[in-house]
């Protein structure tokens, strides 16, 4: 799943960028534009809630009281200190150049606990998935799971997601979090599917097109080719023997923190180039994209190296919880 977990990432980072230039003005709104942010936003996120719920399934054993309270208390450590770390460097961020951010933001207190930043939203939605989702002892347990992610995702297709954040965040993801887990329940075989891979994604391309260009729009019509994109991409990265190179087992050791820091380096690089009278797209693109993926290995390299930084990071490394 690491190759795909930085599928995900790669997505994630680009995305987003491509959305702050076409914010800033610094690119044009046009048909491309929209039909690749409409794409991604299919699939890259529900990505990572499927690696999420493989390797929760994979490596944990929560069907206790007991193994419940340890585990809400290790994801509490494990995502509640980069998630309020990194939430809050953006909110001052965006306070402190509250001028030329695309995104205004409400105050600190709000930002945490009710309607978090994008793209930190993840973390905060991802902790209760784990506080509602026990691991499966059994197929026949994944299957009822199954049936109850589907309902609730039906619910939110229903309501709009409406409602309460958290809930309708939960909701709307729970489908994704235990399609992962299942996949390890039922022991899936993903290699030697590369063919049936790029099959799938040569049909996702096909209908994100044609999708788009009908102006069809719908929560069901987002799920479905959702789910056909992340079967894709799944099957194709795990078909590839040996991986898919040494650049992405390089940046497979960095995910963390490119997801958590690849905003804060970009938009204050982006604000900078603007006020000094750099508008020139391509001087933008080249150096945004550079700075969003090299700044964040670069800070995580420079707290690894100081030991007491990696803890806002990786805080799991220091403190153990015990089983």
């Amino acid at each position: 799943m690491d190759d795909v977990k930085v599928i995900a990432c790669i997505l994630v980072v680009v995305g987003h960028f491509f959305q702050s230039m076409v914010k800033a003005s610094i690119l044009p709104d046009s048909s491309l534009y929209e039909w690749f942010i409409t794409t991604v936003y299919y699939f890259h996120v529900p990505l990572f809630f499927i690696c999420s719920g493989y390797l929760y399934q994979k490596y944990s054993r929560v069907n206790s009281v007991g193994s419940w309270r340890r585990n809400v208390a290790k994801k509490i450590l494990a995502l509640g200190v980069p998630y309020v770390t990194f939430s809050t460097a953006t909110w001052v961020l965006k306070k402190a150049f509250s001028s030329s951010v695309n995104n205004q933001i409400g105050g600190l207190g709000d930002t945490l606990l009710f309607h978090p930043a994008s793209p930190y939203w993840y973390l905060y939605a991802l902790f209760f998935i784990f506080l509602l989702t026990p691991t499966f002892k059994s197929v026949k347990m994944a299957v009822g799971g199954l049936i109850v992610a589907t309902a609730m995702k039906t619910i939110a297709l229903n309501t709009g997601g409406d409602g309460v954040y958290a809930v309708s965040t939960v909701f709307s993801n729970e489908i994704w979090f235990v399609l992962g887990m299942s996949i390890c329940v039922f022991n899936v075989q993903l290699r030697g599917r590369r063919v049936q891979g790029t099959v799938c994604g040569l049909l996702f391309m096909i209908l994100s097109v044609v999708v788009y260009k009908a102006e069809i729009s719908g929560g069901v019509i987002s799920f479905a080719m959702g789910l056909l994109a992340c079967v894709a991409v799944i099957l194709m990265a795990a078909g590839v023997e040996g991986g898919l190179g040494r650049g992405v087992d390089f940046l497979a050791k960095y995910t963390m923190p490119i997801f958590l820091m690849h905003t804060l380096f970009a938009a204050p690089l982006r604000s900078v180039l603007m006020k000094v009278g750099i508008e020139n797209a391509v001087i933008h693109v080249v150096l945004g994209l550079g700075i969003s993926f090299a700044g964040p290995i670069i800070a995580a390299w420079i707290m690894k190296k100081t030991k007491w930084l990696e803890f806002f990071l990786y805080p799991n490394k220091f403190v153990k919880i015990r089983n």
